[in-house]
């Protein structure tokens, strides 16, 4: 065998180790989601699952949505062949009613996906509207301080409410009313008492019988001064 056909063999060999070996982009979940009926008052999360398919490593870059509603965060970004991620996305539907698509997008160096566009599509309801979003409650120690939010029911039915809880003792969380109709208000009333210095995060919950309300959580803050 003479020494040019070697070196035929040789190159065709790293061509051909080239071709084989690369890194191959796959949502399990599809590049079309539909999210369903979602909630106008809190943000709506999904999880995908990105695989690499391939047999190089798959790397993820610059993953951008088209919309400030849509937020994303990526697992990781380098896939090992048979390596899976998970790509977190929150859609804030606050600002929508009714059909809305948006999409997702990313750079791979998979040369027949090296761009990539994840589409979902979602049916807002209006259930809630919340004024304000959360409670901020700044107080001296020791002397109890009230503030109010006001629940207004956005929809079409009548919204029973089944309990309303606070994660901790320090908030006591009281409702006006237990059934809120269409176009009414119901006035949340939460008071902050704290015997020691410094910051308290809670969460105030609230069941309802709605099926796409079953859980309210409105975020506490408090600071609790001399």
């Amino acid at each position: 065998m003479t020494k040019t056909l070697l070196k035929l063999l040789a190159i065709g060999l790293i061509i051909n180790s080239y071709s084989i070996s690369q890194p191959k982009f796959y949502s399990v979940d599809g590049i079309q989601i539909n999210f369903g009926d979602v909630p106008n008052f809190t943000p709506t999360k999904h999880t995908l699952v990105i695989k690499n398919i391939g047999t190089d490593t798959l790397i993820l870059s610059e993953v951008g949505t088209s919309c400030g509603c849509t937020a994303t965060l990526l697992s990781k970004d380098h896939l090992l062949a048979n390596d899976s991620a998970l790509l977190y996305i929150t859609f804030d539907a606050k600002k929508f009613n009714g059909h809305v698509e948006k999409m997702v997008s990313m750079v791979t160096n998979d040369e027949a996906n090296r761009s990539v566009e994840i589409r979902f599509t979602a049916n807002v309801v209006k259930i809630f509207e919340l004024d304000p979003d959360y409670f901020y409650i700044r107080a001296a120690k020791g002397i109890p301080v009230s503030h109010t939010l006001k629940l207004k029911n956005v929809g079409m039915e009548n919204i029973k409410i089944l309990s309303v809880t606070s994660s901790t003792d320090l908030v006591k969380p009281m409702i006006s009313q237990s059934v809120i109709k269409p176009n009414e208000d119901a006035i949340l009333t939460v008071t902050f008492q704290s015997k020691s210095l410094g910051t308290t995060n809670a969460n105030i919950d609230i069941k309802t019988d709605n099926r796409l309300a079953q859980l309210i959580s409105i975020r506490f803050f408090g600071i609790t001064v001399e």
